[in-house]
């Protein structure tokens, strides 16, 4: 199964439907053409509410290869931090809490951007990857290239982390980021509140392996 988030919408990629657990419709659309991407994104803009597609294939593999072909891929790579306290870091972007993250470089490891771009966006240092987690993937709009040949897929590789909590947190402002801040786990209610539905769904499926 592959699942990619386009503004507050899911695409799923699937070889069987499955009713979801909040029991709110499902959208079936089966795929008929190579150009199904661009006629489903489409949609989902012009429509402009959320909508939870589920996509059916004998081969839902070959079939999400043939999606992100469509797209540009932009990697990115991340981490989910934790404290010798169980508190995990997260970042407030234009409003809203987020996971530190950011753009893969050439030539650069996944491992090596996620310790650089978290280092960056938080002011911290001595992180140390304990595992690598399971990648999420949403689209967007790049507006520095013009429509419609402008729609991204960003792949972010994330890792867990430890860091000590004993030192100071300075938010890189030049890229918006307004408050770094260690979240016990019986906070992250503020956080489930106030984060993108990606994150909110990753954080759901991580915590509990924790």
């Amino acid at each position: 199964m592959y699942k990619v988030f386009f503004n507050d919408s899911t695409i799923r990629i699937d070889a069987q439907s499955k009713t979801s657990s909040k029991n709110n419709i499902i959208q079936i659309a089966v795929n008929e053409d190579h150009v199904f991407a661009d006629k489903l994104l489409a949609r989902i803009e012009a429509e402009g509410v959320k909508q939870d597609f589920v996509i059916l294939n004998d081969n839902p593999q070959k079939l999400w290869k043939s999606f992100r072909k469509q797209l540009t891929e932009l990697p990115a790579a991340g981490g989910l931090v934790i404290n010798e306290h169980r508190e995990l870091l997260f970042i407030k972007r234009l409003g809203v809490w987020d996971l530190p993250k950011g753009k893969i470089e050439k030539k650069e490891s996944p491992e090596n951007a996620a310790i650089r771009e978290v280092e960056e966006e938080c002011g911290i240092k001595g992180l140390q990857i304990i595992r690598q987690l399971d990648s999420t993937f949403h689209i967007y709009r790049n507006s520095f290239v013009k429509s419609p040949n402008n729609l991204v897929l960003k792949e972010t590789k994330w890792f867990l982390m430890s860091a000590e909590n004993n030192q100071s947190l300075t938010p890189q402002t030049e890229e918006n980021i307004e408050e770094v801040r260690w979240f016990a786990l019986h906070e992250l209610d503020q956080v489930m509140e106030n984060t993108y539905s990606s994150i909110r769904e990753f954080l759901q499926k991580t915590l509990p392996l924790l």
